[in-house]
């Protein structure tokens, strides 16, 4: 537990670089934007550790070194709402047919190119073969209890916030 532990921080800081990357590159698109992406990065993996929540949207209890699994597709659609949008998104799927330890559902920057997802260090030792990543329409995607997912995310942002704040 751990080594998952310090695996799942490590894979933390590795996202919120990509997304400082990411944010960098889209400034001007996402100027209206109420939260940065390096801000529902570090939001989302915040909540994906809490037991409780992990088993309300996963519908499982967490095992030991799989907290962010079960969040790609609902994460990735929050993020492509919550910041620029179609503007600075591709939404991609890795389907089963294509990778035995699918679906995986992720975002491409299309100022940069670079494939971005929350989850995924519960995959290790194994990468993730973005490049198998096919465009899905944003409409196939089932989300099932996506707002409130949103809720319980925009209350770890203002929780964030407020402690910055202080």
């Amino acid at each position: 537990m751990k080594e998952y532990s310090q695996r799942y921080e490590e894979f933390t800081k590795a996202t919120i670089k990509l997304a400082e990357q990411i944010h960098n590159a889209n400034k001007e698109k996402v100027a209206k934007a109420k939260y940065t992406l390096p801000q529902i990065t570090l939001a989302l993996r915040n909540i994906y550790k809490d037991p409780i929540f992990h088993e309300k949207f996963v519908s499982s209890k967490m095992s030991d070194n799989k907290w962010s699994s079960g969040f790609c597709a609902v994460a990735s659609v929050i993020i492509y709402e919550m910041y620029g949008g179609e503007d600075v998104w591709e939404l991609m799927a890795i389907r089963s047919k294509d990778w035995p330890r699918s679906p995986v559902v992720f975002l491409r920057d299309k100022a940069t190119g670079i494939n971005f997802g929350t989850t995924g260090e519960h995959f290790y030792p194994e990468t993730i073969p973005y490049e198998i990543g096919r465009p899905v329409d944003t409409e196939r995607i089932k989300t099932p209890n996506k707002e409130m997912f949103k809720n319980v995310l925009l209350f770890e942002l203002n929780r964030l916030n407020n402690k910055s704040a202080k």
